[in-house]
């Protein structure tokens, strides 16, 4: 059994088939294994046995031979099997034409008188002149002489004519023109013809799919594919393991997840049935296949016009087309860019189901001639019900929105009154819608959320309109936001501060200059101790964020069913961001009450080293925390409620602030000590014409921050302090006291991050960057306002 090569030498070749040998072309057999190739001059005969010669001259060094005409064939037998002398050219006799060397019937040539031929086969004259003009000059006259013969050979009941006929306007986008592809579906009065196909779907019998979800297992909707082939067969394909493209279906879809996927093709490797087999979609039963309608989309934008077919629900699509140039007659190639599936779900009441009307556009383009590599698309788009997050926004937004809105102007007028600018509304206005407008997009999310998840076992997805509404409010909360965080830090690192030295309280004059030229190691102490201070927060956001990253983990197994919405990615995340920042608020203030507070080690070191502190948050308005050591008997002991209070300055007060809180010298003594002096004294006793009173404040001038209630006027200034409340007022002034507006910044950029990218862990590690920057700027403009106004040079 092995193979042996063929001899060589000898013209042998090896067969097609690989088991024999065989005579090369041009060449005929002598004996069993040897071969003889023919002359130039020679062709070989029909039988292959004998080389006959041609009638060649030689013309300039060179060979010609006469070749047989186009009607014409070559003989080189003769009728008894015998070789002629001489390659003969018969012409084939009449109602025969010429094909492979051979005389074969024409049909066309035997056409009668009253007939014409078209294409290759006889039609009568008058089906031609009864036809309409064709007028939309798009069709090439060769394509459209084919599509007469075909709608001629479909009225005399050829069923093969009939569906290359719908093919043909399948592939020319329904034409609209009486004369087109089209004709025998668009004008009725030719009347019902046998064996057309249907390219239609009468709306009225076709009703949109009632699906009633299931809670027990995840919904899907499986599309079958319908492929007519050249032949005029149907190929059905329901199982997506076997697909006949990887851009068609069938696929099975989840309801509530849009879905995309690209294929690349090279149109040079396509088959004829790629180009001439026309396409339709089911929605497989148990009994039945329901058709599917689809809508076109030409190249150029356009879909088909309404009024000439009796409904536009079409039947059949196709991926590619060639077509002839009517302009520059190159072949042009048309192929299916997008296959679109919209599904929109509206919820059915009475059934407690969704009800699905799921719409397919074929998108179409022109392939351009620089490339023959082409890109079509599968897309899956659900167009979601309403969850009730706008109805809901509508709702807790205006109420939100005017409460904070009015809050805004009640801080506003306090700060007016406190000394403030005017300027200040902007931020404090902004804040307060930015949190009215978070809250309430938050809380109807989730509320949404959870009626969601209760109702049905698959989660669907929130609307567009919903999403973009969303993605808006988040984006807008999260810029307001940032003026009255820009705002806050700018206004603390220009406040006025300064330390009542108690020990400097009505010295001898003559001590003066000595203790200034002393290198004040008590003020570095508290300067230090206070510069500590101002970036505390109540909460640190490192902890909100681990704790929250870890929470978002656990929910990541339980919710496989939710459903891919970055709506309600945002809302989970936030949800579990405020949670995770209440649970660590309340064990802050657990550890504040009953084991430890962090406020008290700054009123503690005042009193140690004798220093008072007075911060001016305002330009009337200011924090004092006391430094008076009640042991010396040289001062009258303080009450323990104005250890810490706040001071509604008169405006005689505060001019003679201004006055001597310059480091220059004034004779012999110190503007500084001046006017520690002037403070101790202002603190310990009533002065003439600058007298104080002391007051507590309400329970509302404690909630809303403000004083409600007319004091005394005029030249009297006035101590505010908090009976029950232990930390320093002046906490006001540092991130301490503004704990709501920087706690409400990190949830927003934290949630605005999720919504952007839906990646939780780098929405944290982006919050958590810019909290450490943040710090930073403020601890150094804060502690250089801290050195500048107190007059540290170090």
């Amino acid at each position: 059994m092995d193979c042996l090569d063929c001899p060589v030498n000898v013209s042998l070749v090896t067969s097609a088939d690989g088991f024999a040998c065989t005579c090369e072309e041009h060449s005929v057999a002598t004996s069993i294994a040897r071969c003889k190739p023919c002359n130039v001059t020679e062709v070989v005969s029909t039988d292959e046995t004998t080389c006959v010669p041609r009638r060649c001259q030689s013309s300039a060094g060179r060979i010609v031979c006469r070749k047989c005409p186009q009607d014409h064939i070559s003989v080189t037998q003769l009728f008894d099997g015998s070789p002629v002398k001489e390659v003969q050219c018969v012409k084939c006799a009449r109602g025969y034409k010429v094909f492979d060397n051979r005389c074969v019937k024409c049909e066309a040539c035997s056409c009668k008188k009253h007939e014409v031929i078209v294409r290759g086969r006889c039609i009568p004259k008058k089906y031609i002149l009864s036809r309409p003009k064709y007028i939309e000059n798009q069709l090439h006259p060769n394509e459209l002489l084919e599509i007469v013969k075909l709608e001629y050979f479909c009225t005399q009941q050829d069923f093969r004519a009939c569906r290359s006929l719908a093919s043909a306007c399948v592939r020319n986008f329904y034409s609209l023109d009486p004369a087109g592809p089209c004709r025998l579906w668009l004008q009725p009065n030719l009347g019902v013809i046998k064996g057309l196909p249907l390219l239609t779907i009468d709306a009225s019998k076709n009703s949109n799919p009632v699906i009633s979800l299931d809670r027990e297992k995840d919904i899907y909707i499986k599309i079958a594919t319908g492929i007519h082939t050249r032949v005029g067969g149907l190929d059905l394909f329901l199982d997506t393991n076997h697909r006949p493209n990887t851009c068609l279906p069938p696929i099975d879809i989840k309801i509530g997840e849009d879905f995309s996927h690209d294929c690349l093709k090279n149109v040079t490797k396509l088959t004829e049935d790629d180009f001439g087999g026309i396409i339709e979609l089911y929605i497989p039963s148990e009994t039945s296949l329901e058709l599917l309608p689809i809508k076109l989309i030409k190249p150029n934008g356009y879909d088909i016009q309404k009024g000439k077919w009796p409904s536009k629900q079409f039947r059949k699509f196709f991926l590619f087309n060639r077509f002839l140039s009517t302009v520059t007659n190159t072949t042009n190639t048309v192929y299916l860019r997008t296959l679109l599936f919209q599904i929109r779900i509206e919820r059915d009441a009475s059934t407690f189901g969704l009800r699905l009307q799921i719409t397919v556009e074929c998108h179409y383009a022109t392939k351009s001639p620089l490339t023959d590599i082409v890109t079509t698309s599968l897309r899956v788009e659900h167009e979601m019900p309403m969850a009730g997050v706008l109805r809901g926004l509508e709702i807790s937004g205006g109420v939100f929105g005017s409460l904070m809105t009015l809050y805004a102007l009640l801080q506003w007028r306090g700060v007016l009154r406190r000394g403030g600018l005017c300027f200040v509304v902007v931020p404090l206005l902004s804040s307060c819608i930015a949190d009215g407008l978070y809250f309430a997009i938050l809380i109807s999310a989730f509320h949404a959320l959870v009626a969601e998840a209760g109702t049905l076992a698959l989660t669907l997805p929130l609307s567009q309109a919903e999403e973009q509404a969303i993605e808006a409010i988040v984006y807008s909360v999260i810029c307001l936001k940032v003026l009255k965080v820009f705002w806050i830090n700018w206004n603390q690192c220009r406040c006025d501060i300064f330390f009542i030295d108690w020990t400097k309280y009505n010295p001898p004059i003559r001590d003066v200059f000595i203790q200034n030229k002393s290198k004040n190691w008590k003020e570095a102490i508290l300067a230090k101790e206070w510069m500590s201070k101002q970036t505390k927060r109540r909460v640190s956001p490192g902890f909100t964020a681990v704790s929250t990253l870890l929470i978002l983990h656990l929910l990541d197994q339980t919710s496989i069913n939710l459903s891919k919405s970055q709506g309600y990615k945002w809302v989970i995340a936030s949800v579990t961001w405020w949670s995770c920042y209440t649970i660590l608020l309340c064990i802050r203030i657990f550890i504040d009450k009953f084991i430890k507070s962090s406020s008290i080690k700054l009123t503690k070191i005042c009193s140690d080293l004798e220093l008072s502190l007075l911060i001016f948050e305002h330009e009337n308005y200011a924090h004092y925390v006391d430094g008076r050591n009640e042991d010396l008997i040289d001062f009258r002991p303080t009450v323990h409620a104005l250890q810490t209070c706040r001071v509604v300055c008169s405006p005689q007060l505060r001019n003679v602030y201004k006055k001597l809180s310059n480091n220059g010298e004034l004779g012999h003594n110190s503007n500084r000590a001046l006017l520690s002096q002037f403070l101790s004294a202002f603190f310990e006793r009533a002065l003439d014409g600058l007298n104080w009173v002391a007051s507590e404040r309400t329970i509302f001038e404690k909630l809303f921050d403000v004083e409600f209630m007319e004091r005394e006027g005029g030249s009297t200034s006035v101590l505010l302090y908090d009976g029950d409340v232990t930390t320093p007022s002046c906490f006001a002034v540092t991130w301490w006291g503004e704990e709501w507006t920087l706690a409400t910044f990190d949830s927003m950029l934290f949630g605005c991050i999720v919504i952007m990218t839906g990646n939780s862990v780098l929405s944290a590690l982006i919050t958590l960057i810019t909290w450490q920057i943040m710090k930073c700027t403020r601890d150094f403009f804060g502690n250089l306002n801290v050195k500048n106004k107190v007059g540290l040079n170090n």
